[in-house]
């Protein structure tokens, strides 16, 4: 169905008033009066014709355009739409309109992911004979017993979740100290693993991607945490039987070294 737009200001300087003078048949009488009153009615079939009037109606090199809709069908009974349009036939059009192309993705390099915040807990650490860890020297962690006021003398840890081995079911940390730029690392050192305090830049660490050498798989049973290292697996965290020995990184699971450590959570 095509309907008559209304007229604007400027075409109504032209209209005379008299419908017959703008709005008539291009063929036949006079008689075609039709109002588009229910828009649920459409013809069957119907055309459009454009008449040019060249009457001039008082205005200077002005032209008259009138347009006329010929809709024959319309004298005879109107035919209802058999289906209204709905909003999923313009499904229809979509084809036509946009053209359907695969997406690639592309792996993204390691070195280029946004790392977010950081969740980090504070903690302290003792070994399974009770032993605390302090510091001894400026890059070196020892364990040995400690009695009240002395127990302000153990190193409190700022124990960083980061990301790890995509097919391993341990949570990797980092250990770093809290308010200092020191982290725990494992190297290799004479063809042997060893651990170290590592200084780092405090703008960049921590970080969700730590590299491998400062990330231990922390693994808890019976009440009990170990540490193993990510860079060197089934090396630990380990501390020695005797007193105010360094904290050193060990193979020996079961035996002689200390490979278990409690936990305490520190509020921040």
């Amino acid at each position: 169905m095509a309907a008559v737009p209304e007229l604007t200001s400027e075409m109504m300087d032209y209209y005379s008033g008299n419908e017959d003078d703008l709005f008539f048949e291009a063929e036949g009488s006079k008689q075609m009066k039709c109002s588009f009153q229910d828009l649920d009615l459409c013809p069957t079939d119907g055309g459009i014709q454009l008449h040019v009037s060249h009457q001039h109606y008082n205005k200077d090199f002005r032209q008259v355009v009138s347009l006329i809709v010929a809709m024959e069908k319309l004298r005879n009974k109107p035919v209802l739409c058999p289906k209204a349009f709905q909003d999923g036939d313009l499904s229809t059009f979509f084809p036509f309109i946009f053209e359907e192309e695969p997406i690639f993705f592309d792996t993204c390099d390691d070195d280029w992911v946004c790392d977010g915040r950081v969740r980090s807990l504070n903690c302290t650490l003792r070994d399974a004979h009770q032993k605390c860890l302090v510091m001894s020297g400026a890059y070196q962690l020892k364990a040995l017993h400690l009695q009240g006021q002395d127990l302000n003398h153990q190193v409190v840890f700022s124990m960083s979740f980061v990301q790890g081995d995509e097919n391993s079911d341990k949570i990797p940390v980092a250990l770093g100290l809290k308010e200092k730029n020191l982290y725990l690392s494992c190297v290799m050192k004479d063809e042997k693993p060893i651990l170290q305090l590592e200084s780092v830049d405090p703008k960049s660490y921590p970080k969700r991607k730590m590299e491998k050498r400062f990330v231990f798989n922390k693994i808890e049973t019976n009440n009990k945490v170990e540490f193993e290292s990510a860079q060197f697996p089934n090396w630990y965290i380990s501390t020695s039987q005797a007193q105010n020995m360094p904290v050193f990184l060990g193979k020996t699971k079961g035996g002689e070294d200390i490979v278990d450590f409690t936990m305490q959570f520190l509020s921040s």
